[in-house]
């Protein structure tokens, strides 16, 4: 993990994702699937903690871990792939692939890197459908590797960071009121799921592509005190 300059590496056993969606599984992709690893790259927090007025510092850092990520997914396969197993990356972006002028189909991935951190051990879902690691907030961009080696599994975090009914600090700052209704749906362990044609409509529409951040920030800014 050192060498490829990351701040989290989990992992579990596809067995772990017995739940998921058929389509979301890992076999769908490796159908000899043994292992899922989650891969975390940590944002700097400056240019987290005063946005907005720094959109421009946090796009940066928000693309550089996508290169780093996808750089250090392909690193990954490769060192499994020169040991005889098979094993795949995914893209780290959003999920998804917006095409100017048109609507993606689906807002979500081919699979669920926040999903696959949390079964590995990374923290649990905070109110703000984002994995909350109990130092870094929300900071960490994140990656899968699924592969045919086989893995000990990570021993799973107990502890909860998002204190949820004491804070609501990322519901309160959201522009477009996409974490409205959290109450009815959040499970820390599997998430929830916001309005997330709100969300997209915000970053595409209103911020021209820029990504939003703030509840990011407020996340942040709530484990700093």
């Amino acid at each position: 993990m050192k060498a490829l300059e990351l701040d989290f590496m989990g992992w579990a056993s596809v067995s772990s994702f017995d739940d998921a969606p058929e389509d979301r599984k890992p076999h769908v992709y490796l159908n000899d699937a043994k292992s899922v690893i989650s891969v975390g790259y940590r944002l700097n927090s400056a240019p987290i903690m005063h946005l907005p007025a720094t959109r421009s510092a946090y796009m940066m850092e928000h693309d550089y871990a996508n290169r780093h990520l996808n750089r250090a997914s392909q690193k990954i396969t490769r060192f499994f792939e020169n040991r005889g197993y098979q094993a795949i990356g995914f893209d780290c972006s959003a999920g998804f692939y917006h095409k100017i002028g048109r609507h993606p189909e689906k807002l979500q991935g081919d699979f669920s890197h926040k999903h696959a951190a949390v079964i590995s051990g990374l923290g649990k879902f905070g109110v703000n459908n984002l994995v909350i690691h109990k130092r870094w907030g929300a900071t960490l961009r994140l990656t899968t590797v699924i592969t045919n080696a086989e893995l000990n599994n990570d021993r799973l975090l107990e502890q909860n960071a998002c204190s949820t009914h004491e804070c609501l600090a990322c519901v309160k700052i959201c522009p477009v009121q996409a974490l409205d209704g959290w109450e009815a749906s959040y499970d820390p362990e599997r998430g929830w799921t916001i309005d997330k044609r709100k969300c997209y409509e915000y970053i595409f529409k209103n911020l021209e592509g820029q990504r939003c951040g703030l509840c990011i920030k407020a996340c942040l800014t709530e484990i700093g005190k």
